[in-house]
């Protein structure tokens, strides 16, 4: 049953992972429903929203740095307690290219802490809703610990792109054990908006001891080898990452966006609503999107070795299986989030529609489709996706642009008729590529049917 399931170590952890997100959405849920006003959730949820437009400085380089890493781990022996062992030309690019993913991300960490705060101290005061929440110091302790995060994810990236994916989401289970104890400690004690950051602050400490633990005996294998070669950015990254970044970029629009139209043109109280809404939907999403971002490290090694056949067999093992549990995520949902009003009154006008919810659920299944299909693509160190989420970004834009003083409803409806448009034209991109960067060429019939 595990096995047909798809449940191997990694999927096992990010499982365990997300069992803890699950319990941590049922605990911590009810305490933001009534521990934090109406006014205060609003604020709550649209943090996330600005500060992911980290997105716009990190440029993609993060799922550039697990397919950079996972080339050159293809050629070496690696082992987390004894180090790193290969053909010198191999390691000395290897080790080269640790030092350049670590650089990017000590300079993208400055740049996210001087430029998030001032933007959200801008949307906030501005809103015309800014006395409704202390939120000017939980804002700047959110930006900080959105900067540590990002250097932490450096070493994660290494650690994922090595082929170690299970250690890596090990790794960020503890640190989601450590978020969630202290989220509900600082809600039940009154520290309203303060609670999330100071969580999560403690978090990444955490993450960035057990991965400097996991990493310190590659460092020290690495750190003296490798000053003199030089990575090409223009040649060897730049044509690869300009595509995964405007499609992150896009990404923002795609997925961010709606939720500060909410707060900016409907308030805060109603960006709570769908903040929830919002929040259930990406959990959803991340949970189900286990089963094939953990591949992505394992089809970076299948490519640089040509294991086409491989790559396939994975990809039609573990693409229906989270669309599977995206599906068994939004029933659960749309069958229990609607009803909590009639099992406490604190709970009325705090929680989304059912309406709303369906619309959002059927986003994430169709979702897991694509992303499947992009973490297929993109570890040929290509980003074929890049006019579909262009595209797909500047549909929500303009679309917000004109519903903005509309309804949530609307919005989410708009939302999934773009999901579709993307959803069919990202699969004719994945059997166009697939057909054609593999050798020999297959029948677009068997792409189809998974043969």
């Amino acid at each position: 049953m595990r096995r047909f399931a798809g449940v191997d170590r990694a999927v096992s952890y990010s499982i365990v992972a997300r069992a803890l997100s699950i319990a941590s959405g049922l605990i911590t849920i009810p305490l933001i429903l009534t521990r934090l006003t109406p006014a205060e959730q609003g604020f709550y949820y649209t943090f996330g929203s600005i500060l992911a437009l980290q997105v716009f400085l990190e440029m993609g380089f993060g799922t550039v740095a697990i397919q950079m890493v996972a080339h050159d781990a293809a050629h070496l022996k690696i082992d987390l307690k004894s180090g790193v062992t290969g053909p010198a030309a191999h390691l000395e690019h290897f080790s080269a290219t640790i030092r350049f993913v670590r650089n990017w991300y000590a300079v993208l960490f400055a740049l996210v802490a001087v430029s998030l705060f001032p933007i959200g101290l801008w949307f906030f005061s501005t809103s015309g809703s800014a006395g409704a929440a202390n939120w000017v110091w939980p804002w700047a302790l959110m930006v900080l610990w959105t900067a540590g995060g990002v250097f932490v994810n450096c070493l994660v990236a290494i650690v994922e792109g090595m082929g170690f994916v299970a250690e890596s989401v090990r790794l960020r289970l503890w640190g989601g054990v450590t978020q969630l104890s202290l989220s509900v400690l600082c809600l039940l004690a009154g520290f309203k908006l303060y609670a999330l950051p100071a969580a999560g602050i403690a978090a990444i400490s955490v993450n960035f001891v057990i991965a400097w633990l996991l990493l310190r005996n590659v460092v020290r294998v690495t750190a003296p080898l490798g000053k003199e070669t030089r990575i090409d950015w223009v040649r060897d990254i730049l044509p690869f990452q300009w595509r995964i970044a405007l499609s992150w970029m896009s990404g923002w629009f795609i997925f961010n966006a709606m939720l500060p139209v909410v707060f900016r043109q409907l308030g805060p109280e109603e960006a709570g609503r769908f903040g929830l809404a919002m929040s259930i939907l990406n959990f959803i999403s991340s949970f189900a999107m286990n089963w094939t971002a953990t591949k992505s490290a394992i089809w970076g090694q299948m490519v640089a070795r040509k294991e086409w056949g491989g790559m396939d067999s994975l990809f039609w093992k573990v693409m229906p299986q989270a669309v599977g549990a995206a599906l068994l995520g939004s029933l659960a949902a749309i069958l229990a989030v609607p009803y909590l009003p009639e099992w406490s009154a604190r709970f009325a006008g705090r929680v989304p529609g059912r309406e709303i919810l369906l619309l959002l659920c059927f986003v994430a299944v169709l979702n897991q489709v694509t992303y499947a299909e992009a973490f297929y693509l993109r570890a040929h160190k290509r980003e074929p996706f890049l006019l579909n989420s262009v595209f797909t970004g500047l549909a929500m834009a303009v679309g917000l642009f004109g519903f903005s003083h509309s309804s949530s409803f609307s919005i989410s409806l708009y939302y999934l008729m773009v999901s579709v448009f993307s959803f069919i034209w990202g699969t004719f991109i994945f059997v166009k590529c697939r057909a054609s960067w593999h050798s020999p060429v297959p029948d677009v019939k068997e792409v189809l049917h998974g043969t």
